[in-house]
């Protein structure tokens, strides 16, 4: 025991709580702040088996560890990384990190035990733990091997992981296929530089989550040293919410440049088209007053009728425009069509009694009824068959419209024909665009482009074919929902 004393001043001015023990587990010296540590007396715990101071749940073959220790004794940490716990006199349990170190007197293998107290980390570590998951970014602790040492709540909720799932496996679990293969390479170069920054630069950044799809994100990196070593803190920010709001937005501004280029031309159809009718109802008014000074009443009907029928067709140019800037804001039910009665309406509202020299053909191939928006539906119909009525080709017996639908891939299609005089080819490019008339016979230009936004906002499509003496063909396709 001599040989031991000259051990008393080191252990009794030390820092940290220490111990001596033997080989055979037996305690030969501790400090004051070991025998507070556990609640014993000074020097009480000399003598004793080191065992009195391990939990029960190990203390069955503590000494099978001990005795492996003493065989091939290294310096050495313990508890770090796991969970490592002392018994006090009393039966309590303290959390504990112990430095192990082989000390040799007068030939005798003894093991100094160097013991801290961690409950004050811990704590601490709690707490944190309770901040972080508190947070709404997802936060993940990464160490220099790329494995995953923390991940908060938001983490596991955006990544669709569950948190044993994470821990201890590589981060580029959470990388996209694609670039894969050289995060590594990143990360390291990361942990060489050591200092905060965000990641991807002005690049989009994407993330994976568990079923495979991308995440578009933001990442900020900060280095932090832990009693574990050196660790990165990954913020990382979901973006999908944002870039659908960017969407939404581009769309809307898509959307709100469209009309402003449509009332623009609308603008210079006004200046052009709306001041001749102007100009025209201002000078059959000034006949009227000519008239009535003369007392030919009859000539101011006739002139005040066709200043009527000028304003009607002006009001109708105007209505139209209208009618293309509201596509697509206003919404509308579907509803149960039956196509027949439907298009003959159509035509009987055209053609009224005069139908000599056009016939129009049905071949509907598909069952009645079709849930749709009629109103919308009735407006391109409309449309159309004024098209193929006004085109017809005086040369040929007969004018013809034959209209054919049939179901295709749960889409309704729609075909309008008819063998009048067809549209060259350079005007076929252009009979959808607002206010493009190809010839006198084109109205004001409105019709054509109504029908295409209509049939888009149904979310159909429509195309055309034609051939100058032969006829024109406009074709349809739009998606149909059930009744339900």
């Amino acid at each position: 025991m001599l040989q031991l004393e000259k051990y008393n001043l080191a252990f009794d001015i030390s820092p940290v709580p220490m111990l001596l023990v033997s080989g055979d587990g037996i305690i030969r010296q501790t400090n004051e702040l070991l025998d507070k540590l556990f609640q014993y007396d000074d020097e009480e715990l000399i003598g004793q088996n080191v065992d009195v101071l391990v939990p029960d749940e190990i203390k069955g073959h503590h000494h099978e560890l001990r005795n492996a220790y003493f065989r091939t004794p290294s310096k050495r940490r313990m508890g770090q990384g796991r969970d490592l716990a002392g018994r006090t006199k009393y039966g309590d349990t303290v959390p504990l990190e112990l430095g192990l170190d082989e000390v040799v007197i007068d030939g005798v293998q003894y093991a100094l035990v160097v013991t801290l107290d961690i409950r004050q980390r811990i704590q601490q570590e709690r707490q944190l733990r309770l901040a972080m998951d508190s947070t709404a970014s997802a936060m993940i602790m990464v160490d220099s091997g790329g494995a995953i040492a923390f991940a908060n709540h938001a983490a596991v909720d955006l990544f669709g992981y569950a948190e044993s799932e994470m821990l201890g496996n590589k981060i580029e679990m959470l990388v996209p296929q694609e670039i894969r293969r050289v995060h590594p390479v990143y990360r390291d170069s990361f942990f060489t530089k050591n200092e905060s920054r965000s990641m991807g630069g002005d690049a989009d950044l994407y993330a994976q989550h568990r079923d495979g799809r991308r995440i578009p994100v933001e990442i900020a990196l900060t280095p932090v040293e832990t009693p574990n070593g050196r660790l990165v803190m990954s913020t990382i920010i979901d973006l999908s919410e944002r870039r659908l709001v960017e969407q939404i937005v581009a769309k809307k501004s898509e959307e709100l440049e469209q009309l402003n280029s449509e009332l623009t031309q609308f603008a210079y159809s006004a200046s052009h088209d709306l001041k001749a009718p102007l100009s025209s109802i201002a000078g059959l008014m000034s006949i009227c007053m000519d008239d009535l000074e003369d007392g030919n009443v009859d000539e101011v009907r006739a002139n005040l009728l066709k200043c009527m029928q000028i304003g009607e067709r002006s009001a109708a140019k105007v209505e139209g425009v209208l009618e293309i800037a509201r596509v697509g804001r206003d919404g509308e039910v579907r509803e149960s069509v039956h196509f027949e009665p439907m298009i003959q309406d159509i035509w009987l509202d055209m053609t009224g009694a005069n139908t000599a020299g056009i016939k129009l053909v049905l071949n509907l191939k598909h069952l009645d009824p079709l849930m749709l928006q009629a109103q919308t539906l009735k407006v391109v119909l409309e449309n159309l068959l004024s098209n193929a009525i006004r085109y017809g080709d005086e040369k040929k017996d007969q004018h013809c419209v034959t209209i054919t639908t049939e179901i295709t891939d749960g889409s309704l299609s729609i075909d309008v024909y008819d063998n009048g005089v067809g549209i060259s080819v350079a005007n076929q490019a252009i009979v959808f665009d607002m206010f493009k008339r190809i010839d006198e016979k084109s109205g004001d230009g409105l019709g054509l482009a109504l029908v295409k936004k209509q049939v888009e906002r149904l979310g159909g499509d429509i195309t055309l074919s034609s051939t100058e003496g032969e006829g024109t063909k406009f074709s349809l396709l739009i998606p149909l929902e059930s009744e339900s």
